[in-house]
């Protein structure tokens, strides 16, 4: 039987295996992850499924080569021949001057991201959760006929990231989410809202919340009507802003810039986006759920303003793409499992809220489009920032909800689109995807509808 070795060993073992090659350097990535999901349907529960991660990845550097290899075998023996893999692999790699690994020391501040006690909740108790928000959804309204499937999920995830630099750093995260599909039916009509949110803490999940407001979307959404082309105000809700502001992060990727790949390539100090708009990326921020005390390759988290006030000031970065840019790296190099290598991401990215309430922001509009769902966000054309969405929504008269409006499209340039952002409010939301919004108001897009 291979020998089990704890996590830290394993760290120990495979940067004490680099560092016996003839090589410049290397850098150990470990993620063991668990977790719990409750899978339940109109009352009855379909699926219970643990799962569980535990692996090491690594990049092996030689000669300005880069290897990269990973591994689940983490006996000794497997450790071995994964430090193997990875210095073969940099023999037959393109050779890149920018590649290095992290040499400065990092620290783990406590972050507020773990919480005790986890192992001990029941499968009882997770499963009421998921129950909690079907009832909440089902006393919204009478309509609700049904669910295409909730969901409870909880884990655990331990992260160490060392480099042969004597780098070193170890932090533990929990998370704790919940969703739902609710459907409306009404005749012939049958519509569908989801949501979800997700937690670092289980007393922070909110199950009725929930439950109500994926009902109340897909009860919003039952007699829709046509809607005419015009352009008219678009306001997004903090949930609606998180999706628009996830086509964004891309564009901010020093990667992106550095390819020519990004609108906002060469736009350090200009005016990108109307005064209303400061974008923030906040991997310290205690408890969120993209924070962490370091990124994937080893180097301590920032926080970072990166549009004030509509000036454009900085991106975000690895340590490959700090290195050409010739700027101290951000700290967003993101790791999604230990089997793939990193790529630029964003922590907590949001835009800050503003003084006014969203209702004193909506009623001021004589005539607007609440936007409820957007498709193919991914479309957008990160170089001359055009776009063509599908949408759903709501009509709006000063403030007031007319009607729900379906297949429609919204058009327009990103870069026009960020300068007519008129209105701010102060309901700054995070949601499960980690991204941060509060309600605002765009002065006028092209609606295109019957």
């Amino acid at each position: 039987m291979s020998e089990k070795l704890a996590n830290e060993a394993v760290v120990d073992r495979a940067v004490a295996s680099i560092r016996g090659l003839r090589v410049d350097g290397g850098e150990v990535f470990l993620r063991d992850g668990q977790s719990t999901s409750i899978e339940v349907r109109d009352g009855e529960v379909e699926n219970v499924i643990t799962r569980g991660e535990r692996g090491i990845g690594l990049r092996v550097l030689r000669a300005g080569h880069v290897g990269f290899a990973y591994s689940s075998d983490l006996s000794p023996d497997g450790i071995e021949e994964c430090v193997t893999s990875a210095r073969d692999i940099a023999a037959v790699t393109e050779p890149d001057p920018d590649v290095s690994i992290a040499t400065r020391t990092i620290e783990s501040p406590d972050l507020n991201l773990y919480e005790q006690g986890i192992d001990g909740r029941s499968v009882t108790e997770r499963t009421s959760v998921a129950l909690a928000v079907e009832r909440a959804a089902r006393n919204v309204d009478a309509r609700i006929s049904g669910f295409r499937k909730t969901t409870y999920s909880d884990g655990t995830i331990t992260t160490i990231v060392a480099t042969t630099a004597d780098v070193r750093g170890t932090y533990r995260e929990t998370y704790f989410s919940i969703g739902t599909s609710a459907v409306a039916t009404a005749d012939e009509d049958r519509q569908i809202g989801y949501h979800g949110e997700a937690k670092r803490q289980f007393a922070a999940i909110d199950p009725e919340a929930v439950g109500r407001r994926s009902a109340e979307l897909a009860v919003g959404k039952l007699g829709a009507q046509t809607f005419k082309t015009q352009s008219l105000p678009i306001v997004l809700d903090p949930y609606m802003g998180m999706a628009l502001l996830g086509a964004l992060v891309p564009l901010f990727s020093a990667d992106s810039v550095i390819k020519g790949k990004s609108l906002f390539a060469g736009k350090l100090g200009e005016q990108v986006a109307s005064d209303r708009v400061t974008i923030i990326d906040d991997a310290r921020m205690p408890g969120a759920l993209r924070t962490a005390p370091f990124d994937g390759e080893g180097v301590a988290t920032t926080t970072r303003t990166l549009v004030d006030t509509g000036i454009l000031r900085g991106y975000l970065s690895s340590l490959k793409t700090s290195k050409k840019m010739v700027q101290a790296p951000t700290g967003n190099a993101r790791r999604g499992s230990y089997a793939t290598p990193s790529r630029i991401g964003a922590a907590n990215f949001h835009l800050a809220p503003g003084a006014p309430t969203p209702d004193a922001l909506i009623n001021g509009l004589d005539r607007a489009l609440r936007i409820s769902s957007l498709l193919n966000l991914h479309t957008i054309d990160p170089i001359s920032g055009e776009f063509s969405l599908g949408a759903t929504g709501d009509y709006l008269e000063k403030g007031e909800r007319r009607y729900p409006v379906r297949g429609i499209t919204i058009a327009g340039n990103l870069t026009t689109l960020l300068a007519s952002i008129t209105g701010v409010a102060n309901d700054l939301v995070f949601g499960a995807s980690g991204l941060g919004s509060p309600t605002f108001v765009i002065s006028e897009l092209s609606i295109g509808g019957a």
